[in-house]
């Protein structure tokens, strides 16, 4: 009973995607294990940019920061 966990930031991926995502692992795991799609359950956990965080700040932050426009002057 294959289990397959993917964390994501919130609000990155469509819906489209995240079905796309759950068929393409559920794919591999039946092309490559030979194992039953009935039996193999993917899991995506949406997690709050808040709540996730790289080079001492949170993706809110760091997305923040990238999407203020620089002085160029």
């Amino acid at each position: 009973m294959p289990y397959v966990k993917i964390e994501i930031a919130k609000g990155i991926a469509t819906v489209e995607q995240k079905r796309a995502v759950i068929k393409g692992m559920t794919d591999v795991l039946v092309k490559e294990l030979g194992r039953n799609p009935e039996y193999i359950f993917v899991v995506i956990d949406e997690i709050d940019t808040d709540n996730w965080g790289r080079k001492g700040l949170s993706l809110t932050e760091l997305w923040h920061q990238n999407s203020t426009p620089k002085d160029t002057a």
